[in-house]
């Protein structure tokens, strides 16, 4: 057999993800998948979980490559399918991101056009890339609650299939003035943070709030909303989290204390023009390999776009867990 045709390869596809263009672009990625990796096995999933159950049985089937055609929510049913099968450090994923937000596509060097992230998955270059987890739940992009999980329970699918990206604007105008920030405790083994080098480092992940407490560092304070990201990018391409990356074994943690609604507007303008809201006093910024949060009462938080809700937050992160197909750095125009 020629190592085009080697291994068993699968396609999953979310028809609905972004402005419904799945069923679209099937045709040409069926054809250029299959003159790239041989043999391909297609699958449609239809509603919430189908992602998980299919890489499960994928696995089961004895699948060795798993692509996926979708957005972040897509990927990452599937990446918990894998860790669900044990099968996340051992089966590569390639990604075709037919989402709105495509966040995490843009840390693997990947474009939105088909042709282009389909020639650069033909390439075959293997990277290593760190997996979070959400009480025992993996995500992949980033996890974040207050604010950004009442923005994204107000961006329906109806709306991000009629606005694309305008539906995260659109959102966070419907929440902005009508949300309460939580009370919330945050608590973080000493061993397993870091301050990150910038110019309010000290103020912000060093400074005022934090205690110790068992040796552990302890911080409450009413949280407007909080990030915490294996990548950059959240909303579409909004930079929370701007030194963070997805393969040096920690999780980027963004905190935003509590503050006046149009205070607020300003600060999620930093955000969306370029991470400048580091450099506010009320933005703590740090690196954990491991974190507890707990909130005075049960609170949405939503991860890689799915939505949950809990009163106890536990993260970890699993260095290296995950195989991803990724594009060089550079080689095209959205990297």
């Amino acid at each position: 057999m020629s190592s085009r045709g080697a291994g068993r390869s699968r396609l999953i596809v979310n028809p609905s993800s972004g402005k419904d263009r799945g069923p679209h672009y099937l045709p040409a990625i069926n054809s250029a998948l299959r003159d790239s990796f041989g043999t391909l096995e297609i699958v449609m999933t239809i509603g919430s979980g189908d992602g998980e159950e299919t890489a499960v049985r994928a696995i089961e089937d004895g699948c060795t490559r798993l692509f996926v055609a979708g957005g972040d929510g897509t990927l990452n049913e599937v990446v918990n399918g894998l860790l669900k099968a044990h099968a996340l450090d051992r089966v590569p994923i390639g990604l075709l991101p037919l989402g709105t937000g495509n966040d995490f596509a843009r840390m693997l060097h990947l474009s939105e056009d088909p042709e282009e992230a389909l020639a650069a998955l033909a390439e075959r270059r293997e990277v290593a890339v760190d997996v979070g987890t959400l009480n025992g739940r993996a995500f992949i992009n980033a996890s974040g609650g207050g604010f950004i999980s009442e923005v994204s329970e107000a961006v329906d699918d109806h709306l991000k299939a009629v606005a694309g990206r305008l539906a995260f604007l659109i959102g966070g105008a419907r929440v902005v003035f009508h949300y309460e920030p939580v009370l919330t405790r945050v608590r973080v083994p000493a061993d397993g943070f870091r301050a990150l080098s910038y110019e309010a480092e000290d103020r912000q992940a060093e400074g005022e709030g934090w205690r110790d407490f068992g040796g552990d560092r302890v911080l409450e304070t009413r949280l407007h909303m909080f990030a915490v990201c294996n990548a950059k990018q959240i909303g579409g391409g909004r930079l929370i989290a701007p030194h963070a990356r997805v393969d040096d074994g920690w999780l980027d943690v963004c905190l935003v204390d509590a503050m006046p609604a149009m205070e607020f507007v300003g600060l999620l303008r930093k955000v969306a023009t370029g991470g400048s809201h580091l450099g506010d006093a009320r933005v703590r910024y740090f690196r954990v390999r491991e974190m507890e949060m707990t909130f005075e009462h049960p609170v949405k938080v939503n991860t890689d776009g799915e939505l949950l809700e809990a009163d106890r937050c536990v993260y970890r992160v699993l260095p290296g867990a995950a195989r991803f197909l990724a594009a060089a750095p550079g080689e095209t125009s959205n990297s």
